[in-house]
């Protein structure tokens, strides 16, 4: 599966809203940041959802995050931002009709049966 062709105009957009990096640091400090990167500018690109509807729901979810107003280190921050990334895009998944709410609780319930099975192997 090749990564899907994104216009310079939704790639500008999505660039805009990442963290900035020193030279060589990874993009995503996570395999799910990357992830949830990709499904959201994909489904921009492609038109399922519209670029303003996810951007002010992760600017709420910012601004919670930031009203907190904890010290954090660099990766505290980055872990941060990209949790209200996911929380903007189940927000966002939920509001446009691609999930509903029992779907999610439905995939954390198995994710969560998984992870207490291979910790009890």
């Amino acid at each position: 599966m090749s990564a899907p062709e994104i216009s310079p105009q939704v790639r500008c957009m999505a660039e805009a809203t990442l963290p900035q990096r020193d030279e060589g640091e990874p993009l995503f400090r996570r395999a799910w940041h990357a992830r949830v990167f990709t499904l959201i500018v994909t489904l921009v690109h492609n038109g399922k959802i519209p670029w303003l509807s996810f951007q002010e729901r992760l600017a709420t979810t910012l601004k919670t995050q930031q009203d907190k107003r904890e010290p954090l280190t660099n990766e505290e921050i980055d872990l941060q931002y990209f949790d209200c990334w996911l929380e903007a895009a189940e927000a966002t998944l939920l509001a446009e009709g691609f999930v509903g709410a029992k779907d999610i609780a439905s995939q954390i319930d198995t994710i969560r049966q998984s992870v207490s099975e291979i910790r009890a192997g």
